[in-house]
């Protein structure tokens, strides 16, 4: 089953002291590109989220959005800033020699006058806990914006075989015309030349030799062999499930080529408005085709 690059997901949970709210949304993009949005103080954990959204979702333009928030209060770590403190006593000392009174200073004194000579400060948040907390978070997050990616790849896969169904009845539809336009370009032939020479004895081995010439130049059955061989192999790769997007496109270019191929070798007006249904069929196949992982 083909899988979309369209998604969209968004989860929460809370915790003991702890909450989590997560979005995804994807659309369709030729390689993976990524953009994470969390807090700073998680920025640690941002490459393991981008590898792991690379690894389930393999292609797209993909926007994730973390928000979480963290209920306990984190333990504070008192620094004291030795070399503050240091200089600022150097300085009292040079100012009582300088004015030659002993300075009366205790620890007391430092820190009183000296406000900022400890600084408190959070320690930081403990990220592979947070990442217990919010790793099933986000497995259920992506669960759900695969499921909704495989519902729009299946209604995108039976569009596909539609239009798929549509060229091999104009391909059949071609190859009845053109055995019969094989003749018919035969006998004109035949006519013409007999026209022009109406008193000439014809050869009929030479004429059948042209005519089996002509036969060669116009025949397009060699094309529309390599067309049903390529719509075979397409529908091996949609039986085959996800990740096929690149090759369906290849494929798509094979049959192309083909379509344009029989144009160039058939002067029937028929055959070539039977291919250029072809290629409409194969432009609308080809757009799906962009937003197939």
């Amino acid at each position: 089953m083909l899988r979309s690059m369209t998604a969209f997901a968004r989860k929460s949970q809370s915790g003991d002291q702890w909450s989590v709210t997560m979005e995804l949304r994807s659309v369709n993009s030729r390689f993976f590109d990524c953009r994470v949005r969390i807090p700073r103080e998680l920025s640690p954990l941002e490459e393991k989220i981008k590898r792991l959204l690379k690894k389930r979702l393999g292609r797209g333009r993909v926007d994730f959005v973390l928000n979480y928030q963290a209920l306990e209060e984190l333990p504070v770590v008192f620094t004291p800033k030795i070399g503050l403190a240091r200089n600022y006593l150097d300085a009292v000392w040079k100012l009582a020699d300088g004015i030659e009174r002993q300075p009366e200073l205790d620890l007391k004194d430092v820190l009183y006058l000296l406000k900022d000579v400890i600084v408190a400060q959070e320690e930081d948040m403990d990220t592979e806990l947070v990442w217990q907390r919010i790793d099933p978070v986000l497995e259920d997050l992506l669960e759900s914006a695969l499921e909704m990616a495989r519902r729009e790849g299946q209604a995108t896969e039976k569009d596909i075989r539609n239009h798929l169904s549509r060229i091999q009845e104009l391909a059949a539809d071609i190859s009845l015309r053109a055995r019969k336009n094989t003749e018919i370009q035969a006998d004109a032939m035949r006519e013409r030349i007999a026209a022009l020479l109406r008193d000439v004895p014809l050869d009929e081995a030479r004429m059948a030799q042209e005519a089996a010439i002509l036969a060669d130049r116009l025949d397009i059955n060699e094309e529309l062999v390599r067309l049903e061989s390529h719509i075979s192999q397409f529908y091996k790769y949609l039986e085959a499930g996800e990740d096929v997007g690149r090759k369906l496109d290849f494929l798509v270019q094979e049959i192309f080529r083909e379509a344009n191929t029989m144009t160039s070798k058939s002067a029937d007006t028929t055959i070539s408005h039977l291919v250029v249904e072809i290629k409409a069929e194969l432009e609308k196949i080809r757009e799906q085709l962009q937003n197939v992982v």
